[in-house]
């Protein structure tokens, strides 16, 4: 796929630990403070997670389900580390980022050799970090194994990562400065050729090629330094280089889906397909080396699995737990239940392209005859409910749960209006990697104002391919993890095939805003358009939910189920 550039090895260069990982805890309550439905004070819950589709594909992972898996445009923060004991109830008022927590102490009988196991819902289709959706690629590889130009924290800000980076005052001029000294795991250097080619192939080809529609160019003029030189101002872009979108293979990386060649402070060490993925520390490591000596993340898409194998002491933490099934760990010295934000929107989707959806009487009629009050109940009052696809923490969040609220009786109106007072028959495509009792639950509410359900449950790659490529079904549910992901309105391709110029609009415009306040001021107004055009219905936004035992630390919670890093976690011996 690449072709390999020559530069002489460098001497290395160190980054500290506190630039790897950002120390967060939750925004849960910050939601209630903003008028949203949150839940009460105790885990949340995080459907088992689920790989969903890339870039523009719902990347997130819901409690079971790696969701579909690039970054939209946006940020995706780093996690926090986990405290040793339950999280606080840190709060985050909407639209600002998550307070920092200090980072946890580690005890003195730190087991530096030692190996650290994981348990993760799904695992990925295969390793192509540039072309694969997917979110359980970032979740897995990304910080770890793969590095990007530059890091991110929730309220949008970078920091450098592989790279410093000047931006022009014109904002039209992207210089990243890269280090000297950083090699692949191959031994390979770093250089600014190994840049160029990654972005060039992610441009042309990769999942995330929207987010370098303003980049024109992208050149080397030395081994350390590349130029992005852009058509238009991007507010976006440098968050989105904090993500998949900025990550740097080798030149000359092949079988990149079954292998992984980055600059990361672990090695892939070992996939075997269909269990686990095992990581090594790389010891020649440029910056902070790994607190252990091996991660074993191991893959349990069957929810009582997963908990099971932490029961009976084969991992050492879980990530997305069922809150159904947490409570054999509740009031237990030996284990440690952590909660923390998550852009995690568990979304029915809406195929607006299609004959009866894009109605947007009909759209609005199933959302106003769902009550998001029994979503919540199904995962025991975890969980917040947001009348627009906006996550509480997010700068351009406002409170329209008031908007379309449930009302079957307003629903059976709308249907009527529509010409369907005799009832309609809708298919409903969802992967059965989820609760069936969240699909159970649609179909009924729907059931009661006249929509007859078709549910299917199919394996996740038939949902890639028949509805988030081909477009084959009415309603569809996933976990959309992937930050910031109002962008994928503003594509008339997704796979909801939503299009309002105005929304598209509002959306380019807020790209080109280089005033912050006045960029996310166009984001909120898009968000009430497309809450009021009924394009999707987010059912909950959850919160990651994780329980580990008490030898292991440093883990995030931010955002679990869509990132991972590693660096951090350590274990006693």
């Amino acid at each position: 796929m690449f072709r390999r550039g020559t530069s002489p090895p460098q001497p290395a260069r160190r980054r500290t630990a506190a630039a790897i990982v950002v120390a967060l805890l939750g925004a849960t309550a910050a939601a209630t403070a903003a008028g949203a439905t949150s839940p009460p004070t105790g885990p949340d819950t995080s459907v088992p997670g689920t790989e969903a589709p890339a870039t523009d594909a719902p990347g997130t992972d819901v409690p079971g389900t790696d969701a579909p898996g690039t970054d939209a445009p946006g940020s995706e923060a780093p996690g926090s580390d986990a405290p040793s004991s339950s999280a606080p109830a840190a709060t985050d008022a909407p639209g600002t980022a998550a307070p920092e927590a200090p980072a946890a102490t580690l005890p003195a009988d730190i087991d530096t050799e030692g190996t650290a196991a994981i348990g993760i819902v799904l695992e990925p289709t295969n390793l192509d970090i540039v072309h694969q959706a997917g979110a359980a690629l970032e979740q897995l590889l990304l910080d770890n194994v793969y590095e990007t130009l530059l890091t991110g924290a929730p309220d949008g800000t970078t920091s450098p990562g592989l790279a410093s980076l000047e931006i022009s005052e014109d904002g039209l001029t992207y210089t990243f400065t890269l280090p000297e000294g950083v090699t692949f795991h191959d031994g390979d250097p770093l250089t600014a050729s190994d840049v160029v080619a990654t972005l060039e192939e992610t441009k042309a080809n990769g999942v995330n090629k929207e987010d370098f529609s303003s980049v024109e160019t992208i050149e080397a003029p030395d081994d350390l330094t590349v130029v992005l030189t852009l058509s238009q101002p991007d507010s976006e872009l440098a968050f989105n280089l904090s993500r998949r979108g900025g990550v740097v293979l080798n030149e000359g990386a092949t079988d990149v889906e079954t292998s992984a060649n980055g600059t990361g402070p672990f090695t892939l060490a070992e996939w075997s397909q269909g269990s686990s993925i095992t990581l090594e520390r790389n010891d020649d490591y440029w910056g902070e080396p790994a607190n252990v000596a091996e991660v074993v993340f191991q893959f349990y898409p069957e929810p009582n699995a997963l908990v099971n194998a932490l029961s009976d002491g084969d991992i050492d933490i879980a990530v997305a737990v069922n809150t159904d099934l947490i409570g054999e760990f509740e009031d237990n010295p030996d284990w440690v239940i952590t909660s923390g934000p998550s852009n995690g929107e568990f979304t029915l989707g809406y195929n607006n392209g299609g004959e009866v959806l894009s109605d947007q009487r009909v759209r609005q009629a199933i959302t106003q005859a769902i009550d998001k009050a029994g979503v919540q109940a199904l995962f025991n009052g975890y969980g917040t409910i947001v009348g627009a696809p906006v996550p509480p923490f997010d700068p351009w969040y406002e409170d329209l749960t008031g908007l379309y609220p449930y009302d079957p009786d307003a629903a059976r109106a709308l249907l009527e209006e529509a010409g369907y007072g005799d009832g309609l028959t809708l298919s409903f495509v969802v992967p059965n990697h989820y609760p069936q009792s969240i699909a159970d639950y649609v179909v009924s509410q729907l059931g009661d104002v006249g929509i007859t359900v078709d549910l299917q449950l199919v394996e996740f790659p038939t949902w890639l391919e028949q509805v988030y490529t081909n477009h084959d079904y009415d309603l569809t549910a996933v976990l959309h993890v992937e930050p910031r992901d109002i962008f994928n309105y503003g594509n008339p391709d997704y796979y909801w095939q939503y299009n309002n110029p105005e929304v598209i609009a509002l959306l380019d415009q807020s790209r080109l805003e280089v005033d912050v306040d006045a960029s996310n001021e166009l984001r909120r107004q898009a968000a009430a358009i497309i809450a009021e055009d009924a394009a999707t219905n987010v059912l909950i936004v959850y919160d990651d939910v994780i329980v580990a035992n008490t030898r292991i630390y440093g883990y995030p919670t931010f955002d679990a189920n869509s990132r991972f890093d590693v660096t951090g976690v350590a274990v006693t011996s």
